[in-house]
């Protein structure tokens, strides 16, 4: 496989020739605006068959996703993978959002889930959500990268807080925010989201009522989850089921997450 001429890629993950091509015109995209190579994987016993029909440098691995995704950014120099989500694809697909979650479970980059009904790539509106807890600083950083490098206005929500502890985390979130945009001369937008629990989980509320083109989404810890959470699916998995048409962005909360060298 010879590769192109770049210092970072963006891993188009495919398990078949369709998904192939239906994720490549998204990888190209990204590819001009970040200036980033691009690189088809694919783990599909048949992948030699038709790997060579896509037009892009590829590599055809043997084994488990999971084991290609964590070694794609130390071996391949990825920082964003790019993978197509249907809640209708065959239980061990990829792209079935629970394979799909599975395999990225210990990604150390960034990886845009694609919807089946997704149209042609957008990037005009993102949106993403601040609460209480610790925020990633990875989060704000590939918020930044999509205003800087796709021209993208950057919508931020939060529940509006009564109890006072909860109040002082999300300012404390919004001042580290305002810190990074500033430095980057970045504007951003400010929501709150009315209605609802405090206690909800933002992100879900958001994606269920706000209009953007990209959603960006940390997916926490299992550690960090209570006795109710193990009751219900996590949180990435509800997103990837309500998002009939909006691509999300994932980021593995986690202290290696490789991120974009610009």
């Amino acid at each position: 496989m010879k590769k192109e001429k770049k210092d970072q890629f963006i891993a188009l993950c495919a398990d078949d020739l369709d998904e192939a091509r239906r994720l490549l015109p998204y990888a190209q995209r990204l590819s001009a605006a970040f200036h980033k190579g691009i690189i088809l994987f694919t783990c599909s016993a048949d992948g030699d068959q038709w790997v060579d029909l896509v037009e892009c440098p590829h590599v055809v691995l043997r084994g488990e996703w999971s084991d290609a995704i964590e070694a794609m950014p130390v071996a391949f120099n990825v920082v964003l993978a790019i993978v197509a989500c249907n809640p209708k694809a065959p239980r061990h697909s990829l792209a079935h959002p629970r394979q799909l979650l599975k395999s990225f479970r210990q990604s150390k980059v960034a990886y845009l889930a694609i919807p089946s009904a997704a149209g042609e790539w957008r990037s005009e509106r993102v949106a993403l959500t601040l609460d209480h807890q610790r925020e990633s600083k990875e989060k704000l950083l590939w918020a930044s990268y999509m205003a800087r490098f796709c021209s993208s206005a950057i919508h931020v929500y939060h529940i509006p807080y009564t109890d006072p502890d909860f109040r002082n985390r999300l300012n404390n979130n919004i001042r580290y925010l305002d810190k990074i945009f500033s430095s980057l001369a970045l504007s951003y937008e400010l929501h709150p989201l009315q209605g609802g629990s405090q206690f909800a989980h933002p992100d879900l509320k958001a994606l269920g009522e706000v209009e953007c083109d990209l959603f960006i989404s940390l997916v926490t810890d299992v550690r960090d989850r209570d006795v109710l959470d193990t009751l219900l699916p996590p949180p990435p998995l509800r997103l990837l089921r309500s998002s009939s048409a909006t691509p999300i962005l994932f980021l593995n909360q986690r202290d290696d997450l490789y991120i974009m060298c610009d």
